[in-house]
């Protein structure tokens, strides 16, 4: 009797961006992914990609099937239909919003202190980490293009906290995470108490809505529901869920609504009219 020919598993590639993946935080990605496949009949290779822009490249060219993406980027790739969101993170009711951290020893003022001072930014394309509050300080009157004594980009975060933390860096944008009512309760420095004690809240700026997994525009409609069914049943798998709290400090998983980003568009594509900004925007 001839033998039953089996059909073959779709291969898909997930990308992030991740300048600074340690082989733990991979490791973790990978095996996340690999869940999320099998649930969804799929087998998916994971790529950690240098920043954010270069994340976005590939998945418009087609070349990343899945990617895991910021906001800014996110509107983007939407305004260009080339991506479908499947899902977005989860923090138990708490609010995501950019922040100025200062070293814990930095005189309180105003936002105009920030003149002449060395600036530590995330990315170009980082909603909390440069764009958000780079259009704040523009508004508090301060010329962004020429108002720091120097300006770097550091690729994360935690380089961004780090560098202020050890005072390579007078300031630094990242995020917060707020509870409902305005206390901080998470930012890079989690689980690190001594660089958190190093570091001060300078000011805090408006809710930013949350980053996305999303596929590609081209891949199978069939295969993307399976893969949104797939990640948004992920909490029912205790060590999914665990891989969402250390990866995403998620508690589960929910589809966006690409209405939430408009405000941040709106203010995104003014400020590269205005010159602020050098991204793709529309």
């Amino acid at each position: 009797m001839p033998s039953m020919e089996t059909a073959s598993v779709p291969r898909l590639t997930f990308g992030y961006a991740a300048p600074e993946a340690t082989a733990e935080a991979t490791r973790k990605m990978t095996e996340l992914m690999t869940l999320i496949g099998k649930r969804a009949g799929v087998d998916i290779t994971v790529s950690a990609l240098p920043s954010y822009d270069r994340v976005a490249q590939l998945v418009h060219k087609g070349e990343l099937d899945l990617a895991w993406v910021s906001p800014i980027p996110f509107i983007a790739l939407l305004r260009s239909e080339s991506v479908v969101p499947l899902a977005s993170p989860q923090r138990g009711g708490t609010h995501f919003n950019s922040a100025i951290v200062v070293g814990a020893d930095a005189a309180i003022g105003e936002l105009s202190a920030l003149r002449g001072k060395r600036a530590a930014w995330v990315d170009r394309h980082s909603a909390a980490g440069f764009v958000v509050p780079r259009i704040e300080l523009a508004k508090a009157g301060l010329d962004v293009k020429t108002a720091f004594a120097s300006q770097r980009f550091l690729g994360s975060h935690a380089a961004v906290v780090q560098a202020v933390a050890d005072g390579s860096a007078d300031f630094g944008a990242t995020y917060v995470r707020l509870a409902p009512n305005g206390a901080v309760i998470g930012g890079p420095w989690m689980d690190n108490p001594e660089l958190e004690r190093k570091l001060r809240i300078f000011a805090t700026f408006g809710e930013i809505p949350p980053d996305v997994i999303a596929a590609r525009q081209g891949l199978d409609a069939p295969i993307r529901e399976r893969l949104s069914v797939a990640l948004l049943a992920i909490v029912k798998d205790i060590r999914g869920l665990s891989l969402l709290a250390d990866i995403f400090g998620a508690d589960g998983l929910f589809v966006p609504n690409a209405a939430h980003y408009e405000a941040l568009r709106e203010d995104a594509a003014a400020a590269r009219e205005e010159e602020l900004l050098d991204i793709p925007i529309t």
